[in-house]
This record gives C-alpha cells, structure tokens and sequence, in this order.
C-alpha cells in the first residue's frame, strides 16, 4: 500500500500559476568569487557533493563557520571551506588524499576557530571520500574525468558505462533515487566541464528543501497517518519510507517541467531556490520577503515581494507549527 503520492491536479495548478508568473529562469550557479584549484577541480565537486548530506539536521547541531568573514552554514559552508582549504593544500583531491584521508584530517579541515568542530559523522565521510579515491585506483583514473571519458559523455548507457552507471558503484552515488548524482551531473554541466549526450536522463536532485516545499505546496500529498505523525514529530522515518518520498517529489518535479516545457534541473534550481530561502522549516515569506531574504533577483519574478508560489501553496498563512516540514532520518548519506 503506497504511504505517498503525487496530486497531478496540484501540479498541473502549480505549473499553470509559474507560468502566469513569468516562468522558470534558465539553471545556473551563483558567480563565487573563489573556487577550486584547477588541476582538482572536478574532483573538488565530486568529492564535496558525495559529503553533503546532514549538513542542517532536522534535530541536532547544523554544520557552520566562517570562510572569508562571512558566516556560513550547511552546504554553504561545506563548499566554501573546501574551496578555502583546497587552495591552501594542494593534494587535498587528489586521488591519494582522497584514498588516505581520516577522520581527523576531516576534523581539522572543517573546523572553525569560533563555531568549533560542527561537522558530525566525521568516521562516515572519511570513508565515502576513501572508496572515491579507491574507486579512481581502481579504475587507473587520475580523477573522475576519467569516468566522464569512458563514459563518452553519456549519462546511462546500454553497456553499463554511462555516468550513473559508473558513479553509482561508489557508495557516496549508489543513491537509488540519485541525488548527489544529479547534482553533481548538473553543477558540472554549469560549471561548463562536461556536456551530456543525452542530457534527457539528466533528473532533479531531491534535497530536504524540495521535501519540505512539495509537502507544503500539496503536489505530493502523505497517505499514511502513521507516517504523517513521524514527520510532524520530528521522528525518525524508516528508510523505505524515505525512499517513496523522495521518487514521489522527484516525479511531481520530473511531472512539472515537462508541463512547463524545461529540464528537470531547471525546475530543481528553481524550487530549490524558493523552499531554501522563502520556505524554511521556521520562518516563511508567505506574505513578504522582507529585506533579509536571499532569494536570487533572477527568481524575483515580475518584481515579487514575497514568495511567488504562495497563491498556489495549500499551507499559505497558516501558522508555522502546523506546517509540514521535510522528514527526519538520522543515518543517512543521501539527505
């Protein structure tokens, strides 16, 4: 019996307002005034993307600092302070670091003078960041490129030696509703490293945000009651049911773009976009912005003041308790 499902009515709703709003902008990465080293860069993405998960925890202590006298947290800080210390040391990425790295060295690296030491799960992304470096040992690959080459560009192959195929036999990329792969895939397709062949099997990444965001709206809606109580609880979900949630929110975003005639990736970064910095587990701009607000100016759309998606969003205006927010599950390496 399925604990999740998609509202195809909602989502033609939600398809139809986006396109009376002004559209999905074209998906880019921010400009950032620093980046990896060239000779590791890819492997820079790679190996940061395979550690980004349980950065801001639904319970428990979100990974922060600073990088350049700016305050960060989560993935921001997880990018910015790997950016930070790859240009101090430049083995850090390459496939010896990569295959001997331990926890301390992780603990060292993450760091901050005044937040402390944030990064949690230090023992399990060692070990991810370990089996990449073994895995490109193992391939005779100097870096993941070497995985982009054999792959001739394509995603999924008949022969098995597409990207997804080949990425998915590190632990870091076996995600079954493949996550860090598409994002990974994507950011470096921005980035303008690899182009695909067949850039059709380039999906959404489903990050706790979009969780969150689709549960709000009402394109994917919870059956289960018992299952609705865990997450208003903030009660761990067991795996499966994390799994049927996050394919639910991957196929109403798959669902949306095809309706508005974009990729899958555009209309990730544009969700992405609006449940991160207008949608947040404890803080919502249903009404206004407000000048806090993060939101990039290209998904201001016509001049909005406040969340463009609001008018079509079921839990607009309610109070924040009853809310929904994105589920908790403590132990895994792909949320």
């Amino acid at each position: 019996m399925p604990k999740i499902e998609v509202d195809y009515a909602k989502c033609l709703a939600l398809a139809r307002h986006i396109e009376s709003s002004g559209g999905v902008p074209p998906d880019r990465e921010d400009p950032m005034p620093h980046t990896f080293p060239a000779h590791i860069a890819e492997n820079g993405w790679w190996a940061t993307v395979a550690i980004n998960h349980q950065t801001t925890p639904v319970v428990g202590m979100a990974l922060r600092g600073t990088v350049h006298g700016k305050l960060l947290r989560g993935w921001d800080y997880l990018l910015q302070k790997s950016i930070f210390e790859a240009n101090r040391n430049r083995e850090m990425y390459t496939v010896a670091w990569l295959s001997e790295v331990t926890p301390a060295m992780l603990r060292d690296i993450f760091r901050d003078e005044e937040e402390g030491e944030t990064l949690a799960g230090v023992e399990s992304r060692a070990g991810i960041l370990n089996d990449l470096g073994n895995f490109l040992l193992k391939n005779n690959w100097s870096g993941v490129r070497g995985a982009y080459l054999a792959s001739g560009g394509y995603i999924v192959r008949n022969d098995g030696r597409g990207l997804a195929q080949l990425l998915a036999q590190t632990r870091g990329y076996a995600d079954p509703v493949q996550k860090k792969l598409f994002y990974f895939l994507a950011l470096m397709r921005n980035q303008k490293f690899w182009e695909y062949q067949d850039i059709f099997n380039l999906s959404s990444p489903v990050n706790y945000h979009e969780q969150r965001g689709h549960f709000r709206i009402g394109t994917v809606r919870i059956l289960d009651a018992k299952l609705e109580d865990k997450i208003r609880n903030r009660e761990n979900i067991d795996p499966e049911e994390d799994i049927e949630i996050r394919f639910a929110v991957r196929h109403a975003i798959e669902f949306i773009a095809k309706l508005l005639d974009v990729s899958p990736s555009a209309m990730h970064y544009f969700f992405w976009n609006y449940f991160r910095n207008c949608c947040g587990r404890d803080a919502t701009h249903c009404a206004s912005c407000g000048e806090s607000c993060r939101l990039p100016e290209r998904y201001r759309l016509r001049g909005a003041t406040a969340c463009v998606l609001a008018p079509a969003c079921k839990s607009a205006g309610i109070n924040i308790p009853q809310m929904l927010i994105e589920p908790r599950l403590d132990d895994t390496i792909w949320q």
